[in-house]
């Protein structure tokens, strides 16, 4: 496919919709001896940059690679969603925006041979205004996932507008009990009583 086709452009677009990991600010963004072409970025966000490696991927399609990316980007999650069993609900808002952006980084880092060097770095959190480019992509990103969703009173575009993006992130992190299966429930209520017995022993 082209890489301004159509189809790959949804299948791109469906991707990020569906990410638990919402647009974090990045103000740049380098690989190191890359030939993917992956790089140079300023000012912009995590979504952008993981658009770029679909579509390198896609473009790529080396069936052996999408398989080990795959496989990485599952543990990437399960370790997520253990980080948020843990502390993500109870955490200061400048804690869980970290946790997003440690997680997000090991995702981007999929789309590259482990151990590839990246220099990835995200803005402060302090520093994203109300209608800013990741601000406004937040609240772009959190009325998808509305619809999505299909939530009973859906949230537009224009009110997530009005929130700050603080506030944004935390009603991305209660969005984790609809993606989160009963199997992945299971495993995070195991490895948090295996962590309770290791601390009482």
């Amino acid at each position: 496919m082209p890489v301004d086709d159509p189809t790959r452009a949804e299948i791109r677009t469906m991707v990020l919709l569906t990410l638990p990991f919402p647009p974090l600010p990045i103000l740049a963004a380098r690989v190191e001896q890359d030939d993917e072409r992956l790089q140079g970025d300023t000012d912009t966000t995590s979504h952008a940059l993981i658009a770029r490696g679909l579509d390198e991927a896609i473009a790529r399609d080396r069936a052996s690679e999408n398989s080990a990316r795959k496989v990485r980007q599952i543990e990437v999650f399960r370790k997520f969603l253990h980080a948020m069993a843990v502390e993500g609900f109870s955490c200061t808002d400048e804690r869980l925006y970290q946790i997003y952006c440690a997680i997000t980084l090991e995702h981007v880092a999929t789309y590259f041979p482990v151990g590839h060097p990246l220099d990835i770095r995200f803005q402060p959190l302090s520093s994203i205004c109300k209608g800013d480019h990741a601000h406004t992509k937040m609240a772009e990103y959190m009325a998808s996932q509305s619809v999505y969703y299909e939530d009973t009173v859906r949230t537009r575009r224009d009110q997530y507008l009005q929130q700050d993006y603080a506030t944004m992130l935390k009603a991305c992190r209660d969005r984790l009990g609809h993606i989160m299966t009963d199997e992945e429930r299971a495993r995070i209520d195991e490895a948090l009583e295996q962590q309770k017995k290791l601390e009482e022993a």
